[in-house]
Order: structure tokens, then sequence, then C-alpha cells
């Protein structure tokens, strides 16, 4: 149940920045910060709860986690998310760096925040 709150954490998160900036300047970034610090937390649980193997059983490959929804039933439609060892890895270092981006942007963007007018 956590890969859909990796794809729908920063959707929010950005989206709350573009309209919480006629609030205040800081508001976006910390917004942005905890966003991207939730990302990263979702990532690193994801990893503690793997049980990682290299192996395969007959050819079949094996997923870290995994969901499936059934979207349109009727048509055979379903929404599929899964997540292996190297894009876990992918995922935890895109929350890291993400972190970091935010973190060292912070006092960067002093003159026309969000480029509104002055």
């Amino acid at each position: 149940m956590l890969l859909p709150w990796l794809i729908l954490i920063p959707f929010i998160g950005g989206f709350l920045c573009w309209q919480t900036e006629r609030f205040g300047v800081k508001m976006p970034r910390w917004i942005a910060l905890i966003t991207m610090g939730l990302t990263l937390a979702l990532g690193l649980q994801l990893w503690l709860q793997g049980g990682y193997s290299l192996t395969q059983s007959a050819g079949i490959p094996q997923w870290q986690s995994e969901f499936i929804l059934p979207w349109i039933p009727r048509f055979g439609i379903t929404i599929h998310l899964a997540i292996d060892g190297l894009s876990l890895l992918m995922v935890v270092l895109t929350g890291l760096l993400g972190v970091l981006a935010v973190l060292c942007s912070w006092r960067e963007i002093e003159k026309i925040p969000g480029l509104l007018p002055p």
C-alpha cells in the first residue's frame, strides 16, 4: 500500500507548494521539505521491510513490493505498481537528493520567489 503514496506525496506536495506561495515565502519551502522527507521515509521503510534475494523462482521476477488494484474489471484493466531492489534504491536516492536540494536552495531564492511579479 506504500507504492501509491510514493507517487501521490510528491504530486500533492507540489500542488500545495504552488497554492501556498501567496501565504508567505517560507511556506512552500517547508511543504517541499516535508514532502521530500516523507518520500525519503517511505522509501527507507520499504528498504527495511524488504527481503532481498538475487534468485528467481522458475524465471518469475521477484518484486520487493507490489500493488494491484482492479480499475475497470469489466475490461480486465488493473493498476499494477511494483518495485524491485534497483528501483527501490533509485527511490531512496531520489528522496535523499530531493531533501538535499530543498535544503541547499533554502536561502538562494530571495528575489521574485515563485516568479511572481514584485
